[in-house]
């Protein structure tokens, strides 16, 4: 989907159309969590990762860095997108996240 780039908004327009789950990639680490859908935040480096640690459901930095494959990732991204639509709580629903930014 072709959306802003303003993370509110850009998920926003996702969950509109129908989105149950957001994956959520950061690169600079803005926490961000979604009332409307469930959204899980990955991150594109170690550097977020051991920033964000707390924020962030799953570290994507180790394919860059060799500590893991494209395929193992995939695979907890799939296994984690899986257990969040059953019910299991997101970090960021965790933390409270999402509360105040609908932004329509």
């Amino acid at each position: 989907m072709d959306t802003p780039g303003y993370d509110p908004i850009s998920v926003i327009g996702l969950v509109a159309n129908g989105a149950n789950v957001v994956c959520f990639t950061a690169g600079c680490g803005s926490a961000y969590g979604c009332a409307p859908s469930r959204s899980l935040m990955l991150a594109t480096n170690i550097a977020l990762w051991k920033r964000q640690e707390e924020d962030v459901d799953i570290n994507c930095g180790g394919i860059l860095d060799g500590k893991g494959s494209v395929e193992e990732v995939g695979q907890k991204i799939f296994d984690l997108v899986l257990r969040t639509a059953s019910g299991e709580k997101t970090k960021s629903e965790g933390h409270g996240n999402g509360q105040n930014e609908f932004v329509p």
